[in-house]
């Protein structure tokens, strides 16, 4: 085969976001570019592989099986410069990690300060986005590992490695109308607002699920958040909105300030979980991280 690994790599950006501009925009090179690639890619193969319109490009039956088997031969291409940059140098490489979040709290971030000490020529890539996304993105190759949340049920195309349970705590401010309430049921949370991810997310979704058991309607949205973050509890110390946040977050919730409910069904199992691609090889750096990791999990 004599077409190069960019072409691939253009090839895939194309097939991805279903138009040239936006395709070109994301790799960061001309329009002209991507249409020799994919022109040559076509010519390889002798097959027809985008259905073109005045929308857009979209894969041919046959462009979609190319597409699969692409997107293996880029995950391979990446392991084996990935394995290339260890033998180089056992100190040195590229770490492309992804994570949900960017709060202090991230395990992340306390164990890649010491390991960028540890390691002066190593270079770190970090890449912030949903958990399922960044499943995709490791499996694909363009992530060596994600730290991401999971929650029960939760489906994530990569491998697991277990490093931490952080469930999911349901909290008000410390004078909320449910906080000063001796009993409670999730009927009661189901008359005030909410802060919480965006529909789509998996916390949000879990959210929904339990009402959902309970007989009781969706919970509404009133401020849609990321993640959970210090700026949120500003928000919730001055509102009667109800929030869930990682059990890992609650030394940012001062108790004279904010209270969590005692309702058993709002205390959601979720686990942390590092993300690699099934059957890849793990090079020096990447175990090193995963063992800090593990072993933060423990202390």
């Amino acid at each position: 085969m004599s077409l190069a690994i960019r072409d691939i790599q253009y090839f895939l950006a194309v097939a991805k976001a279903g138009q040239l501009s936006s395709a070109a925009e994301a790799q960061g090179v001309t329009q002209p570019a991507l249409t020799k690639a994919v022109r040559r890619v076509e010519q390889e193969f002798g097959l027809q592989i985008f259905e073109r319109s005045v929308r857009g490009m979209t894969l041919t039956s046959a462009g979609l099986r190319l597409a699969e088997q692409m997107r293996r031969l880029q995950a391979n291409y990446a392991d084996t410069v990935l394995l290339a940059d260890a033998m180089r140098a056992q100190q040195a490489g590229l770490l492309r990690i992804g994570v949900t979040d960017t709060t202090a709290g991230n395990r992340i971030a306390a164990v890649l300060g010491p390991l960028l000490m540890q390691r002066p020529g190593l270079r770190v890539r970090v890449r912030v986005d949903r958990s399922d996304a960044l499943a995709v993105q490791v499996v694909e190759g363009e992530l060596d590992l994600a730290l991401v949340p999971a929650y029960e049920g939760q489906p994530l195309e990569a491998e697991r490695t277990k490093i931490d349970n952080d469930p999911m705590l349901p909290l008000v401010r410390a004078k909320h109308p449910l906080a000063l309430r001796s009993r409670l049921s999730l009927k009661d949370v189901a008359n005030f607002g909410w802060m919480t991810g965006p529909v789509h997310s998996a916390a949000y979704r879990a959210l929904e699920e339990i009402f959902a058991r309970h007989g009781l309607p969706p919970p509404t949205i009133v401020m849609q958040v990321p993640f959970a973050s210090e700026m949120n509890l500003s928000v919730l110390a001055t509102t009667d909105l109800v929030t869930l946040v990682p059990r890992s977050f609650m030394r940012h919730a001062p108790d004279h300030r904010f209270a969590v409910l005692p309702i058993a069904a709002l205390r959601i199992p979720r686990a942390v979980v590092l993300l690699s691609r099934p059957g890849s090889a793990w090079s020096p750096l990447m175990q090193t991280l995963r063992d800090n990791l593990l072993a933060l999990g423990r202390s």
